[in-house]
């Protein structure tokens, strides 16, 4: 597939006649800022310019390494780089990949209130949308950080115009997000948004994140492969993300982390566009509308059509 061609009818056709059932999805933040709200960070690594710096070199190698695997993904972007660097969000778009909201600052809705959140995701989907001249229909939750507390958001989702959300986990393992009672693949809310939670696999009778991020550098890479490929076996939708800084090569070397969390971020980072291409090889991937497209979810894609 060409990921050059973007949603053309022959994609369209071949998208719904293949059956995708792996999302490849990349949440586009710099390093320290996906890490303020867990530990103190010098506001010299969180200067936009700086870690804009970061984004668009490591974005570089992420972007080479798709188009070498004829992979279209979702790109989750912060509003705030639509606004600081809106060519990485556009330069994203020309390449045929489908754009998604990661909110606007990497602030977990967890402590937002309704009204604050409403205003960040507009202004995070107004942003994106003009950086990028194309609809913006999916959202992320910064840190995954939806659940029983503030249900509410997926209202507000909907009614800010996104048809699909990717924040639920279906664990309750993690000290920051999860979600108990929901299920493990794509499901409708009750208003009707669709909802790709991250995938998880069962060990000794707890749901563990299986998805990415961190736990793709932790996890031995064939347990990765392994179940997805019992997804793939199932025609089962899920979906993997990782971060550019998880790929690229520019990682600040943030001082004051505990040993814990030093092993945590760092571990097997620089070796992250290496390790992931046996895991591109090993399955097939289209962006998260292809995928919601093929299984049904959603009645067509619509987000690299031109904004009017």
């Amino acid at each position: 597939m060409d990921i050059h061609k973007g949603h053309s009818p022959l994609v369209l056709l071949e998208v719904i006649l293949t059956r995708v059932n792996c999302a490849f999805t990349v949440d586009v933040e710099g390093f320290a800022e996906s890490h303020v709200q867990s530990v103190r960070i010098d506001d010299a690594y969180l200067d936009h310019a700086v870690m804009d710096r970061e984004i668009e070199a490591n974005m570089q190698v992420t972007l080479d390494l798709l188009q070498g695997h004829g992979i279209r993904g979702t790109f989750f972007f912060l509003g705030r780089i639509a606004r600081t660097s809106p060519q990485i969000v556009r330069r994203t778009a020309d390449a045929g990949h489908e754009i998604g909201c990661h909110s606007l600052n990497h602030l977990r809705i967890t402590g937002q209130s309704r009204d604050d959140f409403r205003r960040d995701l507009k202004s995070a989907k107004s942003a994106l949308e003009d950086a990028s001249g194309a609809q913006v229909i999916g959202f992320r939750a910064p840190d995954f950080s939806i659940g029983a507390g503030n249900l509410w958001a997926f209202d507000e989702l909907l009614e800010a115009g996104f048809r699909y959300d990717s924040s639920v986990v279906p664990t309750t393992i993690h000290d920051v997000y999860g979600m108990t009672n929901v299920p493990e693949t794509v499901f409708k809310l009750p208003n009707g948004l669709v909802e790709f939670p991250m995938p998880v696999t069962r060990v000794l009778g707890s749901r563990i994140p299986v998805g990415g991020g961190g736990y793709f550098r932790l996890f031995p890479l064939s347990w990765t492969i392994r179940a997805f490929s019992s997804r793939n076996a199932k025609s089962q939708p899920a979906t993997f993300y990782i971060h550019p800084y998880e790929i690229g090569p520019v990682a600040p070397n943030l001082p004051g982390l505990s040993l814990a969390r030093r092993f945590r971020h760092y571990v097997r980072l620089k070796d992250g566009a290496n390790r992931i291409k046996p895991f591109l090889n090993a399955l097939t991937f289209g962006s998260m509308a292809d995928v919601l497209v093929s299984h049904g979810f959603l009645a067509s894609i619509s987000p690299n059509t031109e904004v009017r």
